[in-house]
């Protein structure tokens, strides 16, 4: 992926325009988009995060040497005091251990949900962009094939352009007619700049997506546009909305992170009873002595173990703690039922606009064979005479925005398309 991206911006450097194809424009989108790497970095931080959680029940390991000097007074355990002078030093490990058992597992286990629902957002970013990516390519494409009808039409016009001012330098045809004619051409040559500049906006959108230089002069592998049916035409809306609710990552994300608010319920109501555990083991060497002695050197060791329970804010009896940790579960259910509602929603809107976008193709065909029909019989009557020049010139304008109005279904048919695969989760 790295080495199609590196020739694909070396191509930017040194050649214009640059085409490319949909195989193409998806690979870019998940290769170089900032946000996509934003979300992925977010699942590292989150699953880091998580295995800290658990690893937080090792012991502490701690390595090192110490000293002590006491001089003056000191006071003994029967409260005598005397005057001294002494000193220690201690070299050896000692491990420690300070653990909240119940907070630790429930937290962890919340953690390690927390970066299940990062991952799904994450992915669901990088659908959203590649989505975005397709969309947009989809317009660029519409844009040139929108472009390329114009100027066939342009070049058809000329070519009447010249009969007509024959038949005029003849005596055959009014000048009027070759008037209405150069109007015509110029009305077309001022339709092929708007859709130029509605060619290089798309472009710069789709490279603002592939996060590709602003003045990168993009243009489709193709202009031409077929109809691509990407999932059964047979499949209801129902059966469509029950794979977007398996499969959507933002349902997988609300389950995990509904199921981590559950994990910090448990944690509010059954860490408090678990004791708290403290332990601490030493070995090594100690000397010292009176004075400046520094002998007496020998091994030694000790160990400490207690239990204790916690009181109070965050503890035993703390009711506020529970209720904010059931308020949060609750409104994580809150949140999936509207991450569901919407999922549901973009289903039935995507379907729609695919089945609306399939009946206009259907009968944007009717219309362009009408169309043809039309300019067939016009230019017909013109050549037996019977007919007008304006007429011809009205059934070429007919059949220009039948073509261009298929182009337009056919786009938002393919683009529904993409987005229903979206919705639905594939």
């Amino acid at each position: 992926m790295k080495f199609i991206l590196f020739l694909f911006t070396a191509s930017l450097a040194t050649a214009a325009p640059v085409h490319v194809d949909l195989p193409t424009v998806l690979k870019l989108a998940g290769a170089n988009n900032d946000e996509i790497q934003l979300a992925r970095a977010k699942h590292t931080e989150t699953l880091a995060e998580s295995k800290l959680a658990w690893q937080r029940f090792w012991p502490s390991l701690t390595l090192g040497a110490g000293y002590r000097r006491t001089d003056g007074n000191v006071q003994d355990i029967a409260g005598a005091v005397f005057d001294v002078s002494k000193q220690q030093y201690t070299v050896g490990p000692n491990l420690m251990i300070d653990w909240s058992p119940g907070d630790m597992y429930y937290s962890a286990l919340a953690a390690k949900q927390r970066a299940l629902a990062a991952e799904q957002l994450a992915e669901k970013t990088r659908r959203d962009i590649v989505t975005q990516a397709t969309g947009r390519y989809y317009d660029l494409l519409a844009a040139e094939a929108s472009l390329a009808i114009i100027e066939d039409d342009l070049r058809l016009t000329q070519d009447y352009e010249k009969q007509i001012g024959g038949a005029v330098d003849a005596g055959t045809a009014f000048r009027a007619d070759l008037l209405r004619v150069k109007t015509q051409v110029s009305r077309e040559k001022l339709a092929i700049r708007q859709h130029q500049e509605k060619r290089d906006l798309a472009a710069a959108a789709l490279a603002e997506t592939l996060r590709l230089p602003a003045d990168s002069e993009l243009r489709p592998a193709k202009a031409d546009l077929v109809p691509v049916r990407l999932l059964d035409r047979k499949l209801g809306v129902a059966t469509l909305l029950s794979q977007a609710t398996l499969h959507r990552p933002e349902m997988k994300a609300a389950s995990a992170v509904n199921t981590a608010a559950a994990w910090e319920r448990e944690r509010a109501r059954v860490a408090p009873m678990i004791p708290n555990v403290q332990a601490g083991y030493g070995f090594g060497g100690l000397g010292g002595g009176f004075n400046d002695d520094f002998g007496n050197f020998d091994d030694t060791q000790n160990m400490y173990i207690g239990l204790g329970w916690k009181i109070g804010p965050g503890g035993l009896f703390d009711k506020q703690r529970q209720i904010i940790a059931n308020a949060q579960e609750e409104a994580t259910q809150l949140q999936a039922g509207q991450v569901k509602a919407a999922i549901g929603r973009e289903v039935v809107e995507a379907a729609a606009k695919a089945q609306s976008a399939h009946d206009q193709i259907s009968i944007n065909d009717e219309a362009v064979s009408a169309a043809q029909e039309m300019v067939k019989l016009a230019k017909e009557r013109q050549a037996s005479q019977l007919g007008v020049v304006l007429e011809y010139l009205l059934a070429r304008e007919e059949l220009t925005r039948a073509r261009q109005s298929r182009v337009q279904a056919v786009t938002s048919f393919n683009k529904a398309q993409h987005e229903l695969k979206r919705a639905v989760g594939r």
